[in-house]
């Protein structure tokens, strides 16, 4: 299963992809792609980027001849990639950083396509952390999805950028499976205004994810989050995955 997150900056995305990467885990190998240029997925995960696609990307672009003779750039492509790959013991981190500069992209973009579609059978999930403009979906880079997570904050402002994010996904051709809106840091109470929101903009009704101290304590006494079973937050959570395994 590929499902593919998205939010704008500030909304927990990163939060939720790890503790649902983690909930994965039980299944087997996840792939934890972090394509958002705040690259802190693997903190989250307690897992160190060894380097970025956009790095292998530049280097290529800028300097042809960095690929050693006697392979082909589509060698190279795989063997780096490899390297590139932080492997823990139910999750390996691939970070995808930011391509620069000037140059043409497509060959290589091409090459990476092919790395993913060989790479990604290799695992039992992935999980794609993605930023609010979904470059690599774009770039075609990264494949398709068979769940589209959209992340909002509880504000009807946030409920309209997810429907652009989903009208987004579908601008670039991103092939989807189902559609999960989750609000998050949900306050409780009366919510139906934000479920009116979404109804309106043509989004699913939303998951709510509530506060929870936990989180907030957690994330001042260390970057990895691993959040249990049994807070509020933890207990919302099992619901999400199992609307994600559905």
């Amino acid at each position: 299963m590929i499902i593919a997150m998205a939010g704008k900056g500030g909304v927990g995305k990163s939060t939720i992809a790890s503790q649902i990467i983690r909930a994965l885990g039980g299944d087997g190998i996840v792939l934890a792609v972090d394509a958002d240029p705040n690259s802190n997925l693997g903190e989250k995960l307690g897992l160190e980027p060894l380097g970025t696609i956009g790095g292998i990307r530049n280097q290529i672009v800028d300097d042809p001849d960095i690929v050693p003779a006697g392979i082909s750039k589509h060698e190279y492509v795989v063997g780096r990639v490899r390297e590139i790959i932080a492997e823990g013991e139910t999750t390996d981190l691939l970070t995808m950083g930011r391509s620069q500069g000037e140059g043409c992209y497509c060959f290589i973009n091409g090459l990476l396509r092919e790395c993913f579609s060989n790479l990604i059978p290799n695992y039992a999930h992935v999980v794609i952390d993605n930023e609010a403009g979904m470059e690599h979906m774009s770039r075609k880079t990264l494949p398709q999805a068979d769940v589209l997570l959209l992340v909002s904050d509880p504000t009807v402002t946030g409920i309209k950028t997810a429907a652009r994010l989903r009208d987004l996904a579908d601008e670039v051709g991103m092939e989807t499976g189902k559609t999960i809106l989750v609000v998050n840091n949900a306050p409780g109470g009366n919510m139906s205004p934000l479920e009116k929101a979404a109804s309106d903009n043509g989004l699913p009704a939303p998951f709510f994810l509530p506060r929870d101290q936990y989180i907030v304590d957690s994330s001042m006494e260390s970057e990895v989050l691993d959040v249990p079973g049994d807070t509020p937050f933890g207990r919302a959570m099992s619901g999400l995955m199992a609307e994600i395994r559905k």
